[in-house]
């Protein structure tokens, strides 16, 4: 006897834009709180980074998924919208 297959899991929790999203707002109120409390540049400049690893991992990502609609062979599977 097999035991039955999970439920498909709802969208909220599937989608990564909202993930990546939410990082980048993070990391942009971290700057600013850093930039208004006065806190040390190098903070801020962690901040930036963050920002920018941020942009480049939902631009690779948003990359993936088009590649992933157009039916490329080298596309990772599975990020596509349901």
């Amino acid at each position: 006897m097999t035991p039955p297959n999970p439920p498909p899991l709802p969208r909220r929790l599937y989608d990564s834009l909202p993930v990546i999203g939410g990082g980048m707002v993070l990391w942009l109120v971290a700057a600013g709180v850093v930039l208004l409390l006065g806190g040390p540049r190098e903070l801020l400049w962690t901040c930036v980074a963050g920002l920018g690893v941020g942009a480049f991992g939902l631009v690779v990502f948003l990359a993936q998924r088009a590649a992933a609609r157009r039916g490329d062979r080298s596309a990772q599977r599975g990020i596509e919208r349901r």
